[in-house]
């Protein structure tokens, strides 16, 4: 399994596994090349800006951070968009750091770290 794969596994096992699918957007990762991901926009809204995954949305999505976080107990007045995944316990915090350093280090399909 590279590190892409493991992305796509961890996204798949937030919304209960790879079977499931999940509100508006659905799945959107499933099916898609590494190229494609990165350039993916989900409703409208670019997923991810390579080399900075804490100013990624699906980060900021993952954490509930603005613009999302309008279901949270203590949601920003600027959040317009629910946690992701809506409805499903949070993402554990070791997976979304995970996928932060994927980001940052430029989204390769490397082999996952030994």
């Amino acid at each position: 399994m590279n590190r892409f794969e493991r992305v796509k596994q961890i996204l798949d096992q937030a919304i209960g596994g790879p079977d499931k699918t999940i509100g508006i957007h659905g799945a959107f990762w499933r099916g898609l090349t590494r190229d494609q991901f990165v350039a993916k926009k989900v409703v409208g809204v670019v997923l991810l800006v390579v080399g900075n995954g804490a100013g990624s949305n699906l980060v900021k999505a993952l954490k509930g951070e603005i613009p999302f976080g309008m279901d949270l107990p203590d949601a920003p007045p600027a959040a317009e968009f629910s946690r992701m995944p809506a409805g499903l316990d949070p993402v554990p915090a070791a997976d979304i750091a995970f996928i932060q350093k994927w980001i940052d280090e430029g989204c390769l399909e490397d082999p996952m770290p030994g």
